[in-house]
């Protein structure tokens, strides 16, 4: 993921991926959502005092499953001991085998999305797959859950010179996603969600050397799938949640204004649920606009928001590892997603236009 800056405070972090005409006119309008981020701050409760989401609160019991930090901080482990798993690697189809027999164990039912790119510096084909599990997969109306599993190629923002070009084994970013989605995984046969269910696996977010290449070749490569299959398909994304850099210690979840400005409605419900679980992680505030896998699937008409700690001090750098996540972070956002999933239907959560 790369960011921009409502007040420039922070400089763009990494160079933009090409991106479709729309998503081009969402960020030449940046100036305007900036101003209006700007003003939902002057009335929205800031700081420490009011950390927890205060969306309106419904009356729905809200059943979140038992989500087992400990278990899913293993999984974060387990992954990163592979190695640096850069699209197109041995040890990056190895994390995909392994989380393909962990969501087929759990009753998933699971297909594989392959595609192409190009490694930046050779200008060789990299082979891709978006890893797809399904539960209910006879349900029409469906949401998705994704995270990234590439690795950055290297530790890119490390200050230390001479670890620029160790190896990044991205315990945050993003194994914790792909632990979390693990972890859940185990509570899905249990899970009273009434809708169909896709846990997704995305590749080639992260080949990208410094500032040269393209990102979210994975996402690009899914909402390019999913928009072509529409013409032939009933079923239909009502809603998608990505999951990135969520298990970091000390863990803040600001709303991303992306998220805000393209599936509001979403974002409002998914912090709502935050507020009422005490999930002190999840922040009113708003952080920096990310730019990330959730810009193309909204892109294809897929409402999708950005669970996001931007203010991970360890992004990109080589103390990106397992000792700078925590089981608690995990826990807490696997508690408010699969509660989420499991309240009863509510209207489709349109994009914006």
């Amino acid at each position: 993921m790369t960011t921009t800056s409502v007040a420039n405070e922070h400089p763009p972090t990494r160079a933009k991926g090409r991106m479709s005409r729309r998503s081009r006119v969402l960020l030449a309008s940046l100036g305007l959502l900036g101003a209006i981020v700007v003003m939902v701050s002057l009335v929205w409760p800031q700081g420490e005092g009011s950390n927890v989401a205060s969306a309106k609160p419904d009356h729905v019991e809200l059943t979140p499953a038992a989500i087992d930090g400990a278990r899913a901080y293993g999984y974060l482990k387990t992954i990163c001991e592979l190695g640096p798993r850069l699209a197109g690697s041995a040890a990056n189809t190895k994390q995909r085998n392994l989380v393909a027999a962990h969501f087929k164990s759990q009753g998933a039912t699971i297909r594989e999305q392959h595609f192409t790119g190009r490694d930046p510096l050779s200008g060789k084909t990299v082979r891709m797959v978006n890893l797809i599990g399904s539960w209910h997969p006879e349900r029409t109306e469906r949401v998705l859950v994704a995270a990234h599993y590439d690795t950055r190629p290297y530790p890119d923002q490390e200050q230390d010179p001479r670890l620029r070009n160790a190896p990044f084994l991205g315990a945050n970013d993003c194994a914790s996603g792909v632990a979390l989605l693990m972890e859940m995984a185990n509570h899905m046969k249990d899970s009273p969600t009434p809708w169909g269910v896709d846990f997704v696996l995305l590749d080639g977010e992260e080949l990208v050397y410094d500032r040269t290449g393209e990102y979210f070749l994975g996402s690009k490569a899914f909402a390019k799938a999913y928009a072509r299959g529409k013409r032939r398909s009933k079923s239909r994304y009502v809603a998608g949640i990505l999951l990135d850099m969520v298990g970091g210690k000390d863990l803040k979840l600001k709303r991303e204004p992306y998220s805000a400005k393209l599936a509001p409605k979403l974002l409002d419900d998914v912090w709502g649920v935050a507020a009422r679980l005490g999930a002190r992680s999840f922040r009113d505030d708003f952080g920096r606009e990310v730019l990330d896998d959730h810009l193309p699937l909204n892109d294809a008409g897929i409402p999708t928001i950005d669970i996001i700690d931007f203010d991970y001090p360890h992004w990109h750098t080589a103390g990106d590892v397992p000792e700078n996540c925590s089981p608690a972070s995990l826990t807490e956002v696997g508690r408010v997603v699969t509660a989420w999933l499991a309240k009863p239907k509510h209207p489709p959560a349109r994009p914006a236009r």
